[in-house]
């Protein structure tokens, strides 16, 4: 359909149902069902059609036939890349407090730190109709922005700061965070300060911390030692043996940064096995600061990240746009070095 605008023909966007997809596709409207629902029992060229008119509008049916116009689902989504790290619990918890008390419900899903996994929970929650999302991280296809866009479904990142205008964060900088810890094992006397942390491919919070590590090296005229750097799980296994790696060394560190409370309990607890005294011959520095960062000995030094402040401000920014169709603002949220029983200033000269 076309209409006239100051003189310029210009195509009218198609109102894209299911109905209309059918008419498209020259098929019945069971045809389009079943192509979504069971598309083996669809001819693979009708089928083709079908699902290529879905991806050239953007198109995802409403699995509850509920459109937007005619009623709020109260649901928000929260998609995390893990359960396993009691710091996303305290975060989620502090959502679903927020949101209950706003009369809303919270659809939580684990990504699992899959980009594949994660594409498909989005396109679960656009079908669910969910009134929001809250991601965690900003790294992923621009995609899946611009579906949410498209719905008018509005969305929030987390744990991340953005770099794109267009994509509003409620997050601590990452590189900044890291940075501060990493001037404080300096100050201290360290130089040779291993980095135990996430794989920095997948995890744009891990990637951050690993170039602060290394810009803050260079700030600082020491040289870069990929033999005391060690990627892998957010796992208190995987800082165990990245320790004793590390340990294990010619030259071992003085100090170990560690991107993780996880990965540092489990460096804390190796190198107590070896024998070594935490802090007199090895420094351990965390990231998180986990309640149990306080109970082990010596108590865990770390990176505060004030996770159930930054989940709810999350909650009541996306509660505010549904509630008033208003974009969402971004907020920058503090983080802290806090310094405890783990770290000290060197005592050996390397």
């Amino acid at each position: 359909m076309r209409t006239r605008d100051h003189g310029c023909v210009r195509e009218k966007k198609p109102t894209v149902t299911l109905r209309w997809i059918a008419r498209e596709a020259a098929v019945s409207l069971a045809t389009v069902s079943r192509a979504l629902r069971r598309p083996d029992s669809v001819a693979p060229d009708t089928r083709d059609r079908i699902l290529a008119l879905f991806a050239k509008h953007s198109y995802v049916p409403d699995a509850r036939a509920v459109t937007f116009s005619s009623r709020r689902t109260d649901l928000v989504g929260l998609i995390v890349p893990t359960l396993a790290n009691s710091i996303y619990a305290d975060f989620t918890e502090a959502i679903q407090k927020h949101l209950q008390s706003a009369g809303r419900k919270l659809l939580i899903a684990n990504a699992n730190y899959s980009a594949a996994l994660e594409r498909e929970i989005v396109h679960k929650l656009v079908e669910s109709r969910v009134d929001g999302v809250i991601f965690t991280g900003f790294k992923r296809d621009a995609a899946l922005y611009e579906l949410l866009q498209h719905y008018g479904i509005p969305f929030v990142v987390t744990w991340a700061v953005s770099p794109d205008r267009d994509v509003p964060s409620i997050a601590f900088d990452n590189r900044r965070a890291a940075s501060n810890a990493m001037e404080v094992l300096i100050d201290l006397g360290h130089r040779r300060i291993g980095l135990i942390c996430g794989v920095s491919a997948v995890n744009d919070r891990a990637a951050a911390r690993l170039a602060a590590y290394r810009q803050t090296l260079k700030r600082h005229r020491i040289a870069f030692d990929p033999d005391i750097v060690i990627e892998g799980s957010f796992e208190i296994a995987q800082g165990a043996a990245a320790a004793r790696a590390m340990m294990g060394l010619f030259a071992p560190p003085t100090a170990l940064f560690c991107a993780n409370d996880i990965q540092a309990l489990g460096a804390l607890f190796a190198c107590q096995r070896l024998g070594l005294e935490v802090p007199r011959d090895v420094s351990i520095l965390g990231f998180d600061d986990l309640p149990i960062a306080q109970q082990v000995n010596p108590p865990l030094s770390t990176v505060h990240v004030p996770a159930k402040d930054m989940g709810m401000a999350a909650a009541a920014a996306l509660i505010a746009a549904v509630d008033s169709g208003m974009p969402i603002r971004s907020i920058l949220i503090q983080t802290s070095v806090v310094l405890r029983g783990s770290t000290s200033r060197i005592h050996k000269i390397v």
